[in-house]
């Protein structure tokens, strides 16, 4: 936070100053500003400040204006007082708009003006302009919110993907409208990439399946999700078989330093790796999400990185699937059986859940919600078109669910959306999955598309 304004060196009245109190000095109004800066200091300290920001030690940066002198100018020295503290700063806050001009030309990072009167939007147009992020907000709720849309642009900068397929930048074969440039998702993004082919993730696998203590662990893990499921058609060992993937998984991702997964679900199906091992990826996708990792099926691209826009904001589990439209009715299905524990916040109560096989044979875990239990709750689809410099959004409500049996991709969610023709219209420019997040976040995309460069085509 700067605080920020003019220092006058005398008292006069004129044009931009139509009250000037008798006796003025310039030490009035800089005690004035002092006095600013401590309640500044106060009020910062005493706030609940998201758990995502940092709010460094307010200074003053003050414009001078002197008697007779027809230049406002800023002092260099006054700049100066923001150097030692600019390798710590992403975004500066100022009270006054050519302050903030001055503090984004010499420092090259963005400046949000936070003050309520309407004409502070006047300079993010000037700032803009100069290619640097720059906002108006008229307090700190709305700081605060612009402020975790600059932070999802980070995280999605420190996201590395572990992708595990045989065919590095080829789409997989259900998803045939999947991202595929990698090196351009990096440059436009930061999102970097770690593949990993099928014998050497499931080389190391072959380790972590004959290692009794990694199983005794799984072994446990499971008799808690037995005991604290709702209705359970699986064996004990299947369910342990499932968990041996999922420690395989973030064993490698530990490796790499990665925190967001994908695999193929179709090539890995024909590999007869999930069939000799008793397994489907679909667990792994639940749990990772609930620790916060974007995790998406089908080496779909397109869906991760909706996932992580979603995630990032919310602070909730995603839940992603294949999409049926509606168009009459204007309705969404959402069918896939990867839900997560904690798609109403991370650090919320676990929601209720069942426990049923994706395979026929009994194996392959899946956690089923009852999508029925929220009817009436708000939510958000996204996904990004094959270029990756779109996303599709449109804000719904969940009508229905449906799926808590049934084998394969078979947990729905059932949308009602503001207008299903035209949602399905657009959709054919973006590809089949949608990723859902509980809670209305289309203008919360929007800002961060403005930010990161990325168009949002918002069908609400």
């Amino acid at each position: 936070m700067i605080n920020t304004g003019i220092l006058h060196d005398a008292g006069w009245e004129g044009s931009c100053r139509p009250v000037c109190p008798k006796g003025f000095t310039k030490q009035n109004e800089l005690n004035l500003f002092n006095r600013n800066l401590e309640n500044m200091k106060k009020q910062i300290k005493e706030m609940e400040i998201p758990e995502e920001v940092e709010m460094l030690d307010p200074v003053s940066v003050l414009t001078h204006a002197d008697k007779g002198n027809p230049d406002i100018y800023l002092p260099k020295d006054e700049l100066e007082k923001l150097k030692p503290l600019d390798n710590k700063t992403d975004i500066y806050v100022v009270k006054s708009q050519f302050a903030g001009v001055k503090i984004a030309e010499k420092f090259k990072k963005p400046v949000i003006v936070m003050r309520p009167a309407g004409y502070e939007v006047d300079m993010p147009a000037a700032i803009r302009q100069m290619g640097i992020p720059s906002y108006h907000v008229n307090n700190y709720d709305e700081l605060f919110r612009m402020t975790r849309i600059f932070m999802v642009q980070k995280a999605i900068q420190r996201t590395k993907l572990l992708n595990v397929t045989n065919f590095p930048n080829r789409a997989p074969w259900g998803v045939v409208s999947c991202i595929t440039d990698f090196a351009g998702i990096k440059h436009k993004y930061g999102l970097e990439t770690q593949f990993m082919d099928y014998d050497t993730f499931f080389g190391g696998m072959d380790k972590i399946e004959k290692d009794d203590k990694i199983v005794k662990i799984a072994a446990k893990y499971a008799d808690k999700l037995i005991k604290n499921a709702g209705n359970n058609n699986m064996k004990k060992e299947d369910i342990i078989k499932s968990l041996l993937f999922y420690y395989a998984t973030i064993y490698n991702m530990s490796k790499f330093n990665c925190n967001a997964f994908t695999i193929e679900c179709f090539e890995l199906c024909t590999s007869l790796e999930t069939w000799n091992r008793r397994f489907t990826p679909c667990f792994t996708h639940a749990l990772l999400k609930d620790t916060g990792f974007p995790s998406a099926c089908e080496g779909d691209m397109n869906a991760l990185l909706a996932m992580a826009v979603e995630m990032y904001l919310s602070k909730k589990a995603v839940y992603m699937g294949n999409p049926n439209i509606d168009k009459e009715k204007s309705t969404l299905t959402i069918y896939h059986s990867v839900a997560s524990l904690n798609m109403k916040g991370l650090e919320d109560p676990s929601t209720p859940y069942d426990i049923h096989s994706f395979t026929k044979s009994g194996f392959g875990v899946t956690l089923r919600h009852d999508f029925n239990k929220d009817v009436g709750e708000k939510v958000t689809v996204a996904r990004f078109d094959p270029s990756a410099s779109k996303i599709l959004i449109s804000k719904g409500e969940i009508i229905g669910g449906n799926g808590m049996k049934g084998y394969g991709c078979a947990n729905k969610v059932k949308i009602q959306l503001p207008n299903g023709y035209e949602f399905w219209r657009e959709s054919q420019n973006f590809g089949h999955h949608l990723a859902m997040v509980f809670g209305d976040y289309t203008e919360n995309i929007r800002d961060l598309g403005e930010l990161m460069g990325f168009g949002v085509i918002n069908m609400s």
